[in-house]
């Protein structure tokens, strides 16, 4: 699959998102309400690996009939909030790009220092990452306050950081990798938000989807992470493929 454009990735975002209203409308009806052209539609959906828009809709009804298990005995509203985590990980495993993991994978391989940098909760998937990394045989390292900084400054064209951030936004992280790019680092961006800044910096980006359906009282830094997890076991377990074959493609 070839990677989206930012016009593409609004429309394949659009497309998940209004799911329902898909399966019952036609092409030209779903452009209009996304504020896209048909012709974006069938490029995207194209490059997603469908032959076109009747493709895609067809592998949403049988997605829907799939759907419609639920645990017996539970409300509508609990079985919705358990069965939103199958809904994030099949979104993000459909947001991954075989081109680009192959490019990072290459990249990663090659890097002689690999600096992980998040704030918050997602400092625990980090330090994993690390962790995993250095059981590979990689030298890598996690950063999370302004130790980042100082490290981004011994960085060089050799070496690549990988940066954490559900939102994208994290002025830190942010900071410290506009340092490491001037210094030559390679950057990875693990993100939830395509149209973040720490997206559009980054040299490579890998996706993870993450629903709207959050009670109210997990928001924050209480929020699930479960999706830059999956994300980062995935990019370990091809990593290990990589290192083994030399390749991850056909």
């Amino acid at each position: 699959m070839e990677k989206l454009s930012d016009a593409e990735m609004y429309t394949w975002d659009f497309l998940e998102e209004n799911r329902s209203k898909v399966q019952r409308s036609s092409i030209t009806q779903i452009a209009e309400l996304g504020h896209v052209s048909t012709a974006t539609i069938v490029r995207t959906l194209k490059k997603r690996g469908f032959e076109g828009f009747s493709d895609y809709k067809n592998l949403l009804k049988r997605h829907h009939q799939t759907d419609q298990q639920e645990i017996k005995g539970l409300s509508k509203e609990a079985n919705a909030f358990i069965y939103k985590n199958l809904d994030e990980v099949v979104r993000t495993i459909n947001l991954l790009d075989g081109q680009e993991l192959s490019h990072i994978l290459e990249t990663l391989t090659t890097s002689q220092t690999i600096m992980i940098i998040a704030r918050g909760p997602s400092t625990g998937v980090a330090d994993d990452l690390t962790h995993r990394l250095q059981s590979l045989g990689k030298n890598a390292v996690s950063r999370y306050f302004d130790s980042m900084m100082d490290y981004a400054d011994k960085l060089t064209a050799d070496d690549m950081v990988i940066a954490l951030s559900s939102s994208g936004t994290t002025p830190r992280i942010l900071a410290a990798v506009k340092k490491s790019k001037r210094q030559g680092a390679k950057v990875l961006a693990i993100t939830c938000n395509y149209q973040s800044e720490l997206a559009q910096l980054s040299d490579f980006v890998l996706l993870a989807y993450k629903s709207k359906l959050e009670k109210s009282a997990l928001l924050g830094d209480a929020a699930s992470r479960m999706t830059l997890e999956l994300i980062c076991r995935i990019l370990l377990d091809l990593y290990a493929i990589y290192q083994e074959k030399g390749s991850i493609m056909n």
